[in-house]
């Protein structure tokens, strides 16, 4: 066998995959964008009133934007320029503090919804859609307040949403291992639960920490639960990308995709620890407290 034919018979040497590299610039791109995102709604919560109130409002704007996009033919037009009108009124409602008023449209918007989209479309998307949207403005402008304890609150809500989200992703691309719900989403791990679901809390601990707060018992229990709630949130939004075949809800923030990719984790968050602030501050069984973080912050930190 002559020389030529030695090199005819030689096994070329394989590629390098180039995962690896594009795991370490979606991590980049997800890291640098993501400490840009947390510095802006920094800035804008420790400011506070109108301008927090807009910025929220914004959000919420894009979020039933990139859900109606999402949802596609399933929720018709005409139902989503309704859902449209119904968050707007809401939402005035709620910022000029006629909590009653916006609670009660809330809920008979859902019903109307409810029953007029299961009547023509056996569905229910757009009351769905109604709801994904206002409870977590609700939750963030009513704990934001204009108190040193909003603050702190929403703070808190960030660093463990956050958190737990960079480390979910870290853990998990990380170590790997079995796969959560792959039905739902086949890239999450049990090992990226877990990471974020205590990297979160800690992540959290040493925000507040670094703003001056110290950790009572209660916290490690409270920031596990919001954390929890936070890796449900993803799954949900997760299980409507699923069911809709869509890979992002958008494309407007780089590394993360839509602004439902980003706050997934933060609507379901927002919402239990706004319930549980209530819960503490008896407004169940009594009147509306306009400053319900301070009891959610009291219970958890001290300065």
């Amino acid at each position: 066998m002559n020389k030529s034919d030695d090199s005819n018979n030689q096994v070329s040497p394989a590629k390098k995959p180039e995962k690896n590299s594009a795991d370490k610039s979606e991590l980049r791109s997800r890291i640098i964008y993501g400490l840009l995102l947390a510095a802006c709604a920094f800035f804008l919560s420790w400011l506070g009133g109108v301008v927090f109130q807009v910025f929220v409002a914004l959000v919420s704007i894009i979020m039933y934007d990139e859900y109606r996009r999402l949802c596609g033919s399933a929720l018709p037009k005409r139902i989503s320029v309704l859902v449209f009108a119904f968050i707007l009124l809401n939402m005035a409602a709620w910022i000029s503090q006629a909590y009653n008023t916006a609670i009660i449209l809330s809920l008979l918007g859902f019903l109307a919804l409810w029953a007029w989209e299961f009547t023509i479309k056996r569905t229910a998307w757009g009351a769905f859609g109604l709801i994904y949207v206002l409870l977590p403005f609700f939750s963030l402008v009513h704990l934001r307040g204009n108190t040193q304890e909003g603050f702190a609150a929403i703070l808190l809500l960030f660093a463990l949403v956050w958190g737990a989200d960079t480390m979910a992703f870290v853990v998990g691309k990380t170590l790997g291992g079995p796969k959560l719900i792959p039905k739902i989403s086949p890239g999450k791990t049990w090992s990226g639960f877990f990471g974020g679901l205590f990297g979160g809390m800690v992540i959290g601990w040493l925000v507040m920490k670094l703003f001056g707060y110290s950790a009572k018992p209660a916290f490690a229990a409270v920031a596990l639960f919001l954390v929890f709630f936070s890796q449900i949130g993803d799954l949900v939004e997760s299980a409507l990308k699923r069911k809709f075949d869509v890979k992002d809800s958008g494309m407007i923030i780089p590394g993360h995709g839509g602004v439902l990719d980003r706050v997934d984790g933060l609507i379901f968050t927002s919402v239990i620890a706004w319930l549980f602030a209530l819960a503490l501050s008896n407004v169940f069984f009594g009147t509306w407290t306009w400053e319900p973080a301070f009891a959610l912050i009291s219970s958890i930190l001290t300065r």
